[in-house]
C-alpha cells in the first residue's frame, strides 16, 4: 500500500514538471532604436532675376511745327512709317525740337514749313541727319539736307509743256493760258514758249490760217469766269489743238468749253471724266516720292544733298502721248533738272532773257 501511494507521487511530480515546462513563453522586448536624424535637404530661394531692360530702337522724327500743314503731316507719318520701321528707327511726329531733344539716339530728323529753325538744330547736333523739305532760305550742310528750297521752278513746268505740245500738235498750233500777275505765271507762260521754240524753231504752219504760234493769254489770278472763258474762245478762234493751262488760271467751266472745242489739255492734278480724253497730262511733284528714295542714304551718313522739287509727268492719256514720247519728255525733263537746258527764262521777272 505504501509503495503504491509513492509510486503515485513520484507519477504526480514528474506531471507537474512536464507541464512547467509546456507554459507560455514571453516574448523577450525587442530594444526600440532610437530613430535616426535623417538630412533633408531644405531648398534654398534662388534669387530672382532683375529684369534687365532693352534698349529703344534709335529715333526718327518728323518735325512739323504749329503753323504746318496738318494734314500734311499725317499723310507723311503714314506713309513713311513702313520704311522708317525697317531701318529699325522708332517713328515720332513732333511739333518743335529742343536742344535737350537732341539726344544720343535721334538719328534722323524731316523738316516741314515753316522753318522750326532747323540749321542751328542741325549744328547742335552733328551726329544727326537733318532733312528741310521745302523751306525757304536753308542752305545745306554737313549733315543738313534740303529739297525744293527754292520752290517749284514753274519755268521748266512750262518748258516741258511747250515741248510736249510742240512734239505732238500737227504744224504746231498750241498755246497757253496763264496768269499774269504772279512771278510764277509768268515764268510758266515764258517757259512754255521757249519750249515750243525749243522744239519746232519757227514754228511756222504750212497751210492757212496762219497765226503766230505757239499763242499765249493771261489774265490777273481775281478774273472772273466770263473772262476766262473768253480766253477760251479766243484760243477756239485762233485754231489752236493743244494748250497747256497754267495750275490756278481759268476754272473748271473754261476747262470743260476747251474739251468740248476738242482741244487737248495739259495742266495739273487729276482730270475728271468730262476731260479724260481731250486731257493729254499732268504736271506734279513728286515730293514725298523723293524723300522716301533718300532716307536710305541719310541713315548711311550721306548728308548735306541739295535736290530740287522732283516733276513728274502723270495722268499720262496713251491715246495722246505714246509711251515713246513720254520717254522722249522724261529724257527732256531730267536734263532740265541737271541743268543741262536753260530754260531761256529771268527767274527775277518771268519774262524771257
Amino acid at each position: 500500500m505504501k509503495s503504491i501511494r509513492c509510486t503515485l507521487y513520484a507519477i504526480l511530480l514528474v506531471l507537474s514538471l512536464l507541464l512547467s515546462a509546456c507554459g507560455t513563453i514571453i516574448p523577450s522586448s525587442t530594444p526600440t532604436l532610437p530613430p535616426s536624424a535623417t538630412a533633408t535637404a531644405t531648398a534654398e530661394p534662388s534669387a530672382t532675376p532683375t529684369p534687365t531692360s532693352t534698349p529703344l530702337p534709335p529715333l526718327a522724327v518728323l518735325l512739323a511745327p504749329p503753323e504746318a500743314d496738318s494734314a500734311l503731316a499725317i499723310a507723311w507719318q503714314t506713309a513713311l512709317n513702313p520704311l522708317i520701321t525697317a531701318n529699325g528707327l522708332r517713328w515720332q511726329v513732333r511739333q518743335r525740337l529742343n536742344a535737350e531733344d537732341l539726344t544720343s539716339d535721334l538719328r534722323l530728323v524731316i523738316a516741314l514749313p515753316p522753318d522750326p529753325g532747323i540749321a542751328d538744330l542741325a549744328a547742335a547736333a552733328p551726329n544727326t541727319q537733318f532733312l528741310a523739305v521745302q523751306i525757304p532760305g536753308v542752305h545745306a550742310g554737313a549733315n543738313l539736307s534740303v529739297i525744293g528750297a527754292t520752290g517749284v521752278r514753274l519755268d521748266q513746268q512750262g518748258f516741258l509743256a511747250g515741248y510736249i505740245a510742240a512734239m505732238l500738235t500737227p504744224e504746231w498750233r498750241v498755246g497757253v493760258i496763264s496768269v499774269s500777275d504772279t512771278l510764277e505765271g509768268l515764268s510758266a507762260r515764258t517757259g512754255f514758249v521757249n519750249g515750243v521754240i525749243y522744239y519746232c524753231g519757227l514754228c511756222n504752219p504750212l497751210y492757212a490760217p496762219f497765226y503766230d504760234y505757239p499763242l499765249y493769254v493771261e489774265l490777273p489770278a481775281s478774273a472772273s469766269s466770263v473772262e476766262w472763258q473768253a480766253l477760251a474762245t479766243y484760243m477756239v478762234d485762233h485754231y489752236v489743238k493743244m494748250v497747256y493751262v497754267y495750275p490756278g488760271a481759268g476754272d473748271q467751266a473754261m476747262l470743260n468749253f476747251l474739251a468740248q472745242s476738242e482741244i487737248d489739255i495739259i495742266s495739273s492734278g487729276v482730270p475728271g471724266e468730262a476731260l479724260r480724253s481731250n486731257w493729254v497730262a499732268s504736271f506734279n511733284t513728286d515730293v514725298l516720292g523723293l524723300v522716301q528714295a533718300i532716307i536710305p542714304e541719310l541713315l548711311q551718313g550721306n548728308g548735306g544733298q541739295d535736290l530740287p522739287l522732283p516733276l513728274a509727268i502723270t495722268e499720262i492719256n496713251p491715246d495722246l502721248l505714246s509711251p515713246g514720247k513720254t520717254a522722249l519728255a522724261n529724257k527732256l525733263l531730267q536734263d532740265l533738272q541737271a541743268g543741262y537746258i536753260d530754260t531761256g527764262v529771268d527767274l527775277a521777272t518771268g519774262e524771257f532773257k
